[in-house]
């Protein structure tokens, strides 16, 4: 059996709001009380997979989950114990599902090693509805994880596919969170008790997944790996433990989402969101801008400044919240859509791969043309006009990384490559240009940083030179892949 599950997160003031509508029909409150379990080098969490025993009620109930599909689809398989469960799950329980070879294989024959990690304990009011066909359960879910004297509060909503198909689900939650300011959350419960268990309050910024294996449904998979990025960096930022490096790498998946929208839309295989979608994540990549410009370039710029005889003083404008940002309601609805894509484009007969190489070459071939005419003369483009040429240049490269599987693959990461100091030098022009209108915004109330904002304006022409002379190397040493 395979699962399919979206959570989010309830805001404190809609709490009583969200159990009040789950209470419009016949609910049931039962309490839960699970203990999970892995081995001390946590060889289930490095396979991504989850071994629990919990108390259901009067029922024991041991489960056992593994990655699946997709992001939000996984292995799962329930088995009810016929009496209270010993001190250690038997994995024989699970012989016959797939997901019994994945824990054999993790463990390497050896169960021995298991032992308890963390509790969830939470009372759960559910009610299941019916939706075009499909029956959803829609769980209300507020309690404790704990792992000792420590412990962590739980307020959520999850919608779990019983029977039919993910997009009544997608189209239930989008209504849900529409009317409760709800926010998608991929972190499961395993995953905050395993956090709980190593002292942690944030994960790590979630990185590109290189695609190494094409088919059918690469398509899919591109916007699976892309929208698993943009919800992990997402996730911390709505959350409030985010740092700079959830708001690169956030950025980094929003310029691939953009970017297979954009490129590859006219696949046949589906059809392109419209310009709600496209405004929710432009806005929320702007906002995302603004904040790298203002904590991370500032004082970069700052500090090459002082070596400069700078008269400008330390400084540092007020951030944008990219908390709300993120769970502001139409960049949720988007992100929803964006899933509602992916498990779309990972199913049904999918596109042959030699039509997507006709397209994507078509594509590549065109952006590179372009870009190469018009950066080998960086320095007598207008500003706008450069600034295509940075956007040309990403599109590009993000283009040939989601594409990887359709060609050889060393033949991309080469050329990949061999765009990197082009792309550096491209990104030092406009920060000087971005910093320039920072520094003039501050010189309205601080005169001294007119100075920060001329010293960036005269090194633009130079950087720009090295921007040309970038593009000419580029265009040498660019081998084509997709001829």
């Amino acid at each position: 059996m395979n699962e399919f599950e979206l959570k989010f997160q309830v805001p404190a003031d809609r709490v009583s709001a969200v159990e009040a509508d789950l209470q419009r029909g016949a609910v049931e409150c039962t309490a839960l009380r699970a203990r999970y379990f892995d081995t001390p080098d946590e060889a289930l969490a490095r396979a991504q997979l989850v071994l629990r025993v919990r108390q259901e009620g009067d029922v024991w109930v041991q489960t056992a989950k593994g990655p699946g599909r997709g992001s939000f689809d996984r292995l799962e398989h329930n088995v009810q114990l016929p009496a209270t469960p010993g001190a250690i799950p038997d994995l024989a329980r699970h012989a016959g599902h797939p997901v019994h070879r994945l824990l054999e294989r993790a463990l390497d024959g050896k169960p021995s090693g298991l032992q308890p990690v963390f509790d969830i304990d939470v009372t759960r009011l559910s009610r299941t509805l019916d939706v075009e066909g499909s029956s959803v359960e829609v769980a209300l879910d507020r309690g404790q994880i704990r792992c000792g004297e420590l412990s962590r509060a739980v307020t959520e909503l999850e919608f779990e596919l019983k029977d039919g198909s993910a997009a009544a689900v997608i189209e239930l939650t989008r209504s849900w969170c529409g009317t409760h300011g709800l926010w998608l959350d991929p972190l499961s419960k395993s995953a905050l008790g395993r956090r709980l268990a190593r002292g942690e309050s944030t994960g790590p910024a979630v990185t590109a997944k290189p695609l190494d294996q094409g088919g059918r449904h690469l398509l899919g998979a591109i916007f699976d790996a892309a929208m698993q990025q943009v919800l992990g960096n997402a996730r911390e930022l709505a959350a409030g433990t985010g740092h700079e490096g959830h708001v690169h790498q956030l950025r980094v998946g929003l310029r691939q989402v953009r970017t297979a929208l954009r490129e590859l839309q006219d696949a046949g295989a589906w059809e392109p969101p419209g310009a709600e979608l496209d405004s929710a994540i432009r806005t929320l990549f702007t906002t995302l801008g603004e904040h790298r410009d203002r904590s991370t370039l500032i004082p970069v710029l700052l500090q090459e400044m002082a070596g400069a005889a700078s008269p400008v003083q330390p400084w540092q404008p007020e951030l944008p919240d990219v908390g709300a940002a993120v769970r502001d309601r139409a960049v949720q609805d988007a992100f929803l859509r964006l899933v509602a894509l992916a498990q779309q484009l990972s199913g049904g007969s999918g596109t042959a791969p030699r039509a997507l190489r006709k397209l994507t070459g078509g594509r590549l071939r065109s952006l590179h043309g372009r870009m190469a005419k018009k950066g080998r003369r960086f320095e007598e483009l207008p500003q706008a006009d450069r600034h295509q040429v940075r956007k040309r240049l990403k599109r590009l490269r993000y283009l040939a990384e989601l594409v990887r599987p359709l060609y050889d693959l060393d033949a991309v990461d080469a050329y990949v490559r061999s765009l990197k100091k082009l792309q550096d030098a491209l990104g030092r022009y406009q920060d000087a240009v971005a910093g320039q209108l920072l520094f003039e915004q501050q010189a309205l109330e601080v005169p001294s940083a007119w100075f920060g904002a001329g010293w960036l304006a005269a090194r633009q022409e130079q950087l720009a030179a090295a921007c040309a002379k970038a593009c000419r190397r580029a265009a040498r040493k660019a081998k084509p892949f997709w001829t």
